[in-house]
């Protein structure tokens, strides 16, 4: 029974789609104006919104603006009955493509069937182009896309392939080969990753392109319980390549003339346990995941930002922190220079002693503070979504040949 109504509903769905490709066809006999069709991989909003999630969240409302092209939406094929519950809005006039199983009982049979008919279905879609926002396309995307453009966020398994977990490492070794050599171009969110990108792969230049990613409205700030009255904060998932240590050495050295805390927020990571004992030391108050209203109030009252990380593909917690006005200190490392320009301090990744030294001078002199937090405003302004999206867009068409 299961497996009838399933399949009702997927050959409804292919009969639409074919339809609607005998509509495309006559229009192009007509030499009506077509559309570029960007075929994108929604897979990012099946869980709560990351740095990738929020990178395809604004491109895709930025690019839903143009309204010469058609974006159609394209995520899992695995059946189920309510399908993936997406964690980020839609643009109105883009189509999202899932079969519609609500109401349907689920059959052991109807796993492959769904599969098979998405294959179908992408290919009936007839996009010119498909976009990976997430370093590859899926299998089932990949095996129709006549065309293709991913983003590479990083390089960190090539640069630090022991910050990583050794499944994941692998499965990047793998796909990454086979995606960097089939894709017709690669967007790399600033010069620094695709530096990388060229360092470490035989990757024609003329194929990649470098597009830092843009800043949203900073939301309206919602109260967080616990925040002490002075501190200094640091924000990002607590792994090893964030270098953390560094910056609690350098917070220890400072205690005795500071009377504020060190506020770290983020989850503990992976290989992160001897940095989780060290959040329960005195003056430290470690808070996890928050929401981007919540961390908007823990932003506004920090007295100075530091990002001490060893690699950074765009560095998106010094973008965060100098758009609300934070002094800010980086490591000199990857994308991070680059992001902060003059609006932010700098010292070597693991120089403890160079970190407390500048840490001290941001805490003390008042019209730094001052200078940095309007430099920083006006960095942090430079970056546009609108910007990122109408040069993606003309990568897209380029890679799509119209």
């Amino acid at each position: 029974m299961s497996l009838r109504g399933t399949a009702v509903v997927v050959v409804h769905t292919l009969r639409q789609a074919l339809a609607d490709r005998a509509r495309r066809a006559w229009g192009a006999a007509s030499r009506r104006e077509r559309k570029l069709r960007i075929g994108v991989d929604i897979r990012p909003f099946y869980e709560p919104l990351t740095g990738v999630g929020w990178y395809l969240h604004h491109l895709l409302h930025e690019l839903a603006k143009h309204d010469d092209i058609e974006l159609l939406l394209f995520g899992d094929a695995r059946a189920t009955d309510l399908g993936p519950h997406l964690h980020a809005s839609l643009p109105a006039n883009a189509r999202l493509c899932t079969f519609d199983l609500r109401g349907q009982s689920i059959g052991r049979f109807d796993r492959p069937l769904t599969a098979a008919a998405y294959v179908a279905w992408l290919a009936l879609a007839g996009c010119d182009v498909f976009f990976g926002a997430n370093y590859f396309l899926p299998r089932l995307h990949g095996a129709v896309a006549r065309r293709r453009v991913i983003t590479i966020h990083d390089l960190t398994y090539k640069r630090f392939p022991e910050l990583l977990q050794k499944e994941t490492l692998d499965n990047l070794e793998r796909q990454m080969l086979r995606e960097i050599a089939v894709a017709d171009a690669i967007v790399c969110v600033s010069e620094s990753t695709r530096r990388d990108l060229l360092a470490y792969y035989a990757v024609d230049p003329s194929r990649a392109f470098a597009i830092h990613s843009g800043l949203g409205a900073l939301p309206p700030a919602e109260p967080v319980d616990g925040l002490p009255s002075r501190y200094i904060l640091f924000v990002s998932t607590i792994e090893p390549r964030k270098n953390l240590g560094t910056l609690l050495d350098a917070y220890e050295r400072i205690r005795a003339s500071y009377d504020g805390k060190l506020v770290v927020v983020g989850k503990i990571g992976w290989k992160s346990e001897a940095i989780a004992r060290r959040l329960r030391g005195p003056g430290i108050v470690h808070l996890d995941y928050l929401r981007a209203s919540q961390l908007a109030t823990v932003y506004q009252h920090a007295e100075a930002f530091v990002f001490p990380s060893l690699y950074e593909g765009f560095g998106f917690p010094l973008l965060e922190a100098m758009a609300h006005g934070v002094p800010s200190i980086a490591a000199r490392s990857s994308s991070l220079p680059e992001i902060g320009g003059d609006a932010a301090l700098y010292f070597e990744p693991t120089d403890v002693d160079a970190l407390t030294t500048l840490l001290a001078r941001v805490l003390h002199d008042d019209a730094l503070r001052a200078e940095l937090a309007t430099r920083g405003r006006a960095r942090a302004a430079e970056f546009q979504w609108s910007r990122a999206a109408d040069e993606t867009l003309a990568v897209l068409r380029r890679a799509a040949r119209l």
